[in-house]
């Protein structure tokens, strides 16, 4: 089991420690309130590049080679990674390396000292990462940021995230300096501490560190454009064998009452290999490899999506057959025993985050940056609600979400006119 405990240090940093003593490592981790959503359009990018130059930037280390260097001197691992809503810097080593670990994190977060050399080498790091989702003819083909856009950013709907050549060269400097001291201040971060550690050590050890942060948010989180009265679909024609798509209905966010239920319809159409849709359309049809739902969650929008890749020739029976598990779903809800076992199913992976540090200080992370600030629900508290879910509980839900208004398709792959009108009928 673990024990669970917030600090707020003199300048505002909340910190929380999530101690689990029968383990070997810790992890260290920032979460940070600011990501893609708080970029202009023409900057898009800023956020990112930020996470990438915090590595540069760094106190303490000449280099980043030398800050990686240290980190797998001592058997650890250090990532980092930009969403919508928040961005992170997470770092796990052997419990005897906590202090050390700290003192990195310090000096990553605590850093902000960028040069123009290091900010063009990173551009053009990220030009590379961005390529791995660009198809030959030079069009980006990221299903995830497309139906990103599709739904929640009306009159973008070609944005990059990451950035792309146009927005990163728009990006100086000074707007990397200003970003970071706009966001990367005390109220704005989240600490976590989770695995085996010394607590009385560790809390002395973060308050020499990180009481030096220091700052003030002045900036709020851009609104999202929520209206939709139709279906919605974007065709990325690219030539490939096989055609990937991803089917998404907007729902809820984190904190709605009603987001368990969700998870649970999620886990119902294809969170297990034996779940309705890898049970029609793999095992029974034959049509893919693999295919997948799950919830998309944010602080105030939320969506239940569907992915799976097939060949271009059974694209058009795939995605029929997905729209008919859907509409079954609609139509009959699901029986006691099929949510019997998804309770159990969701209960167990609840439970399994328990067992991990690095899950624990992303759960706790995110539930006090951007769900509960305060007030976070814990792992077993979570579990324990799903087994109180009832049939009519997700019926109510289901005929809420899964309604055409509400339904978002993003197809990359070789689609043909005639195809792409049949498709969109099926929408409706």
């Amino acid at each position: 089991m673990y024990t669970y405990e917030k600090e707020v240090l003199r300048n505002g940093l909340r910190v929380l420690y999530t101690r689990m003593p029968n383990i070997h490592s810790v992890v260290v981790a920032a979460y940070i309130g600011v990501g893609s959503r708080y970029d202009n359009d023409d900057k898009l990018g800023l956020s990112h590049l930020l996470e990438h130059m915090l590595f540069r930037g760094s106190r303490g280390f000449k280099d980043s080679l030398e800050l990686l260097g240290t980190v797998d001197n001592i058997g650890g691992e250090i990532d980092a990674y930009t969403s919508p809503e928040h961005s992170a810097v997470l770092i796990q080593v052997h419990k005897k390396h906590s202090k050390r670990a700290l003192e990195i994190l310090g000096s990553v977060l605590l850093g902000g000292n960028f040069s123009e050399q290091d900010i063009l080498t990173e551009k053009q790091i990220i030009l590379e990462e961005t390529s791995q989702f660009m198809d030959t003819g030079g069009d980006y083909v990221c299903l995830d940021d497309i139906s990103y856009n599709l739904m929640w950013k009306a009159g973008s709907p070609n944005s990059i995230s990451f950035g792309d050549k146009k927005t990163l060269a728009n990006i100086t400097k000074n707007d990397l300096e200003g970003h970071y001291d706009r966001f990367f201040v005390p109220e704005n971060v989240v600490l976590c501490v989770s695995g085996n550690f010394k607590k009385e050590d560790v809390k002395q050890w973060v308050g020499d560190i990180f009481n030096r942060f220091r700052g003030k948010l002045t900036m709020k989180k851009p609104p999202l454009v929520e209206e939709q009265d139709a279906p919605k679909c974007i065709f990325k024609k690219v030539p490939s064998q096989t055609t990937h798509f991803k089917l998404c209905h907007k729902a809820y966010p984190y904190k709605h009452p009603k987001v368990l239920i969700t998870l649970l319809i999620a886990d119902v159409l294809g969170g297990g290999i034996s779940s309705r849709l890898p049970s029609s359309i793999r095992e029974r049809l034959g049509l893919v490899y693999e295919i997948t739902s799950y919830p998309t969650l944010f602080s105030d929008v939320g969506s239940v999506d569907v992915y799976t890749s097939t060949k271009k020739a059974n694209f058009e029976k795939t995605i029929t057959a997905v729209m008919d598990e859907i509409h079954r779903l609609v139509e009959h809800g699901i029986s006691q025993e099929e949510l019997m076992k998804t309770e159990e199913r969701v209960h167990s992976q609840m439970q399994f985050t328990m067992d991990s540090p690095l899950a624990m200080a992303n759960w706790f992370g995110t539930e006090e940056l951007l769900i509960r600030p305060g007030k976070p629900d814990r792992p077993e508290i979570q579990a324990q609600k799903v087994h109180h879910i009832t049939p009519e509980d997700v019926s109510t839900v289901i005929q809420d979400v899964f309604v055409p208004q509400k339904r978002n398709l993003v197809v990359v792959g070789p689609t043909g006119l005639w195809g792409r009108k049949r498709v969109r009928k099926l929408l409706d």
